[in-house]
């Protein structure tokens, strides 16, 4: 016979372990990438003129697990190159860029790289909501040259090996 007593620890019980394997679900980060990249092909470096930046990543091969990566950013030309923190991590499947999703929204500043300048920026990996394993992946930044009325887009490739 079930009592009140003994209906309300079941239901609490019930309650708890539901709750429990919701949030279980909701901490795991996707194994599967759904969007598509919204860039083809694209090159590590643009030159035009009086503009030449570059990107690459720190490393050309990381061990799994990846616990940093580096993007270095270059501007060898003689023109200011504009651009924002945000980054783009996409990874190579079948043939297709995939973009990576962040688990939650933060912002981005914009920066200036001078003439001659370098940067190093670090990927917010703990922000992915995806977690890394082995294969081909790139960083896309855009970039704003000719006195930010032109809009260009760069990505750095690199591998994730065991």
């Amino acid at each position: 016979m079930v009592t009140g007593k003994n209906l309300t620890s079941i239901l609490l019980t019930s309650l708890l372990l539901l709750s429990a394997c919701s949030l279980f679900e909701t901490n795991q980060k996707k194994e599967v990438l759904e969007n598509n990249s919204s860039y083809g092909n694209l090159p590590n470096t643009f030159i035009n003129g009086e503009t030449t930046v570059s990107m690459q990543s720190d490393e050309e091969n990381y061990a799994f697990p990846v616990d940093e990566i580096i993007l270095i950013i270059s501007n060898s030309g003689s023109s200011t190159v504009g651009f924002g923190e945000h980054r783009t991590l996409e990874k190579l499947q079948e043939g297709t860029w995939y973009e990576i999703p962040y688990r939650e929204q933060f912002a981005f500043t914009d920066i200036g790289l001078g003439a001659g300048e370098n940067l190093e920026q670090e990927m917010p990996l703990e922000f992915l909501d995806y977690e890394l394993t082995t294969g081909t992946y790139r960083i896309v930044k855009n970039y704003y040259i000719n006195e930010g009325v032109e809009e260009i887009a760069l990505a750095a490739e690199f591998e994730i090996k065991k």
